[in-house]
């Protein structure tokens, strides 16, 4: 069940807050998203690729969440 169906009135960053995301957390994607909302934010962005290599570190188990 996504969280969207179990927390319907919240906001996407207030139930990352109550499932225990910290702020530090919540702080990149949200402000992905204000930039991305802006029409700012694009592939070719430093922002993008720099989280396009996080998450390739991720997958390679290279970085721990």
């Amino acid at each position: 069940m996504e969280l969207q169906e179990q927390f319907p009135i919240m906001t996407e960053f207030q139930q990352l807050e109550h499932v225990r995301f910290s702020s530090s957390q919540i702080a990149g994607p949200k402000r992905v998203k204000e930039l991305y909302q802006r029409g700012v934010y694009h592939k070719n962005s430093p922002e993008h690729k720099r989280q396009e290599f996080i998450r390739w570190l991720y997958l390679q188990i290279r970085l721990q969440s």
